[in-house]
């Protein structure tokens, strides 16, 4: 994947020199259904007609039953649960506040699964650089007026928040982009200023305060970083991680803690900022980025 050039943006038919379908509304028939390819790959959403980014991402099955199942959640009498479609709530939201009708593009891309995760990770990097915020459904943002449902399982409704309720954290501003400067594992690196790297041991992890914010992993015989997190609380994530090392390798770990509480959604931005400028310079994520644990 490459990045943008020549002047192209999120909406164009050739973002980072891929092949994106037209838009297709979300009213389409049948027969303009064969735009939308019927493999894996990558996909947006865009309120009809505007350069509005509502949503970027990735399915491992056909992206054209994808289409079918967001269209048919997104657009239900009463707010979708989460489940099988974690994004169709939130675009009911907007569309139940705003009025919004959508429009669907979509790129076959990757072989395997991490491929496209990246993929989705990289473009969302992207389109906040350029957009100067998220995706309006992107990392568990939400409309502030409204409440997010829960799985079908566990059965508690989504909708429009009651006068006098709390508005949805989920729906506070986006956080600003960080700045694009120096290489993963550098103290300055994005902005933020780094501890300094330490062995990951139970012990040393007692210098990590129980805060939000950012870590990087790496393999201490090779000084690669092996994996980008984000935590709620980097003492017990970095503990935790001290106690099961990977594979029996020697670890080293960084972080950066925020200096003031943030909402998820802007510590997710935030993660994806640093994960998406590692693909930008290497081509690919770290080592174990998308196991589990990190």
């Amino acid at each position: 994947m490459e990045d943008q050039a020549g002047g192209q943006d999120s909406f164009s038919a050739d973002w980072c020199s891929l092949e994106w379908t037209p838009w297709v509304p979300f009213s389409t028939t049948s027969r303009t259904l064969e735009r939308i390819p019927d493999t894996a790959g990558l996909y947006r959403i865009r309120p009809t007609g505007q350069d509005l980014m509502m949503y970027i991402g990735w399915t491992d099955g056909s992206l054209r039953q994808c289409f079918f199942g967001i269209r048919k959640n997104a657009t239900n009498v009463v707010m979708p649960w989460k489940d099988p479609w974690p994004v169709a709530p939130a675009l009911w939201a907007w569309k139940d506040a705003k009025g919004y009708t959508y429009e669907f593009s979509a790129v076959p891309y990757g072989d395997r699964p991490v491929e496209r995760e990246a993929a989705e990770c990289y473009l969302t990097y992207l389109c906040r650089l350029e957009q100067r915020e998220s995706p309006l459904c992107n990392f568990g943002r939400f409309h502030r007026k409204y409440r997010r449902p829960t799985d079908q399982k566990e059965g508690v409704a989504g909708g429009k928040l009651l006068p006098g309720e709390p508005l949805n954290p989920a729906g506070g501003p986006s956080a600003s982009p960080l700045v694009v400067t120096g290489k993963p594992g550098e103290p300055g690196w994005m902005g933020l200023a780094w501890s300094i790297t330490r062995n990951l041991r139970t012990h040393t992890t007692a210098v990590v305060p129980p805060d939000q914010g950012y870590y990087l992993i790496f393999d201490a015989a090779t000084g690669a970083v092996l994996a980008i997190g984000m935590s709620e609380d980097c003492a017990k994530t970095l503990f935790d991680l001290s106690r099961n090392p990977w594979n029996g390798k020697e670890l080293l770990y960084s972080f950066f803690c925020e200096p003031k509480p943030l909402p998820v959604h802007n510590l997710r931005e935030r993660e994806n900022d640093l994960l998406g400028n590692y693909i930008e310079q290497y081509g690919t994520v770290p080592e174990y980025q998308f196991r589990d644990g990190t």
